[in-house]
């Protein structure tokens, strides 16, 4: 998502957004889901939910997608969930530091089953040393966060909250933006 969002959790995975490496390839939008793919308005009506701006910034990518396939569903497969929809707007923020903001939308969706996807490929990523799974609050809602210390003292944080539509998952996925920052980037983006 800019990804997408389902790409690997860690480094460039949190500027790609997402969990399995989805390359830009157009697509169908509203064509059944048979592969997986993303690109620059594939689905409007979730990038038009992202935030414009950080730090009086524009973004430097926002895409949208798809995911259907069990390699890029992951754990989110073994939840029964057939497909994912996702917006992704990404800031890079210079010398490995990012930012994403993702909407993910899927039929039974929740934060708790979008932190099990990226728990689950972090845990997988020979560089994780350290996750620690936490609750979150985002605002008014409840939330979970995942911060990831790799082995070459890099760090990611990945919160996931609701949107307040159902199936809609809002997360925010950071490397190395830090614990301040982090905090207030979710409060700025807490209506999301």
């Amino acid at each position: 998502m800019a990804a997408v969002l389902l790409v690997a959790v860690l480094g460039a995975a949190v500027a790609d957004c997402g969990g399995s490496s989805i390359p830009v390839i157009s697509f169908d939008p509203a064509s059944a889901c048979t592969t997986d793919g993303r690109m620059a308005g594939a689905y409007p009506d979730l990038e038009a939910v992202l935030p414009t701006s950080y730090l009086a910034e524009a973004p430097d990518s926002v895409d949208s997608g798809r995911n259907c396939t069990p390699e890029a569903l992951g754990t989110l497969a073994a939840a029964a969930i057939d497909e994912v929809r996702f917006a992704g707007a990404t800031w890079d923020l210079g010398g490995g530091t990012a930012l994403t903001v993702a909407a993910f939308e899927a039929d039974g969706l929740t934060p708790a089953l979008m932190i099990e996807f990226y728990e689950t490929t972090a845990r997988a990523n020979r560089k994780t040393e350290k996750l620690v799974s936490s609750q979150a609050r985002v605002g008014d809602r409840a939330g979970r966060r995942l911060d990831v210390l790799q082995s070459d003292g890099t760090g990611q944080t990945i919160v996931a909250w609701p949107s307040g539509v159902d199936g809609r998952v809002s997360v925010l996925l950071a490397a190395d933006l830090g614990d301040t920052r982090v905090l207030a980037a979710l409060e700025a983006f807490a209506a999301s």
